[in-house]
């Protein structure tokens, strides 16, 4: 009975440890309505502080304040030390190495955001949304079936899983603003230059085509041995024409089989302007986007944060200025294509 009556007390002071860290909602009109009779979990999200030495707090609360003093300030008074120790532990957990903490600030890298809800996982750095994991109820009842048809799944998952929608949860991680800096809020900020330029290059490509999107299309047949064929051609013609090791894109046959065993006999990859999908069957997955300029704003994060001068450095020679100048003209391009690449297997229409 003590034992059941902690766990309560724990689980209750938790949730009330992690509600006072939350923050006023962000993006609130881009909620879904739910109705009455509908099952949703709708909470701001929790704001977790970092400070220069990389110590995470959450409410102006600490790990070394919820371990070290009796009766914290803000916080109700906790009995049992362990709960403290546990809440602690917890805070501990979250912490980060100080060299990272004062290189973002340095970068002015002020906060990152997770936000779940009904579009996906949507991710946002400096309130400039980056790649993230986007989803339709349809590709979440998808996602279930194929992991339960690969023998990894829990029953009923096809079902369970589209209910992540109905849940409106986000975590926010703020790091020290650098002297002088300006604030960045941590939504309704303005489209990037990067993205703007982005934009531009696109529409010159749709243009270019007469507005209609270029389209590649690579069907590739792969045998129960784990070889495959593109065309007439083997993977052992493409090597001796290209002098290129096509025949390392080799599968393995217990994957072949373990695949078409669970019924699954076809696999697309297709990239569009929204962004980055994959089918199974021609069933749609959950998909990584890009179609709102988030991997023009993962460039320039990258750009702020010193990464390609750390190529540099570990590269010497490498002139990353012009790789990067390459990379930024020819993704308009690569977002503007249809591309589909289709690999087909034993038992499917193409393998049989």
């Amino acid at each position: 009975m003590q034992k059941r009556v902690t766990f309560w007390a724990v689980l209750s002071l938790v949730v009330a440890f992690v509600f006072s860290g939350c923050t006023a909602r962000i993006d609130a009109g881009s909620m879904v309505e739910k109705g009455p009779d509908e099952f949703y979990i709708d909470l701001p999200p929790v704001v977790i502080d970092y400070s220069s030495d990389g110590t995470a707090s959450i409410g102006e609360l600490s790990h070394m304040v919820v371990g070290n003093v009796e009766q914290p300030p803000g916080m109700i008074y906790v009995p049992e030390p362990g709960v403290r120790l546990g809440l602690a532990t917890m805070l501990y957990g979250l912490s980060l190495p100080p060299i990272w903490v004062q290189h973002f600030t340095a970068s002015n890298l002020q906060h990152l955001r997770v936000a779940n809800g009904d579009e996906g996982i949507l991710l946002f750095a400096n309130g400039q949304r980056i790649p993230s994991l986007v989803w339709e109820e349809e590709s979440l009842a998808a996602t279930g079936e194929a992991v339960s048809a690969l023998g990894l799944g829990v029953p009923a998952l096809n079902r369970v899983l589209p209910l992540v929608r109905n849940f409106n949860l986000g975590v926010v991680l703020r790091f020290p603003v650098q002297e002088g800096a300006e604030l960045i809020p941590l939504s309704g900020a303005g489209e990037s230059e990067e993205v703007t330029m982005a934009r531009m290059l696109q529409q010159q490509v749709l243009e270019t085509f007469g507005g209609s999107l270029p389209t590649i299309d690579i069907p590739i047949l792969y045998h129960a041995d784990g070889s495959w064929t593109l065309g007439e051609l083997s993977d052992v013609d493409w090597t001796v024409l290209t002098s290129t090791p096509f025949y390392a894109l080799r599968l393995p046959p217990d994957l072949i089989s373990g695949l078409t065993n669970s019924g699954i006999y076809t696999v697309t990859l297709t990239t569009d302007p929204d962004g980055i999908h994959i089918a199974l069957n021609g069933i749609g997955l959950p998909y990584l986007s890009w179609g709102s300029g988030e991997v023009q704003n993962v460039l320039a994060l990258s750009k702020q944060l010193g990464v390609f001068d750390s190529v540099s450095m570990l590269v010497p020679g490498a002139d990353m200025d012009s790789v990067l100048s390459l990379v930024e003209n020819l993704l308009p391009i690569i977002q503007a294509t249809n591309a589909n690449i289709t690999i087909y297997l034993p038992g499917s229409e193409m393998g049989n």
